[in-house]
């Protein structure tokens, strides 16, 4: 669980007011409504800011990273 967050999970985007009405059948709409969507873009992201962590070894407080 993300302490800070807003959402416990990066995968399901429940917020956290949200976590008590989990299993419902409000919850299951609630999910199918606003399911996450990768697209290609964000994989693109991900791949460049992984690409200069691991191999280039970009500090993650640098600013490219941000």
């Amino acid at each position: 669980i993300k302490f800070l967050a807003q959402c416990p999970c990066p995968r399901c985007l429940i917020p956290k007011d949200k976590i008590g009405g989990l299993g419902s059948q409000a919850d299951r709409h609630w999910r199918e409504k606003k399911m996450r969507k990768d697209g290609n873009i964000i994989w693109t992201t991900i791949r460049r800011v992984r690409e200069w962590l691991y191999v280039k070894g970009t500090n993650i407080t640098s600013i490219f990273v941000k």
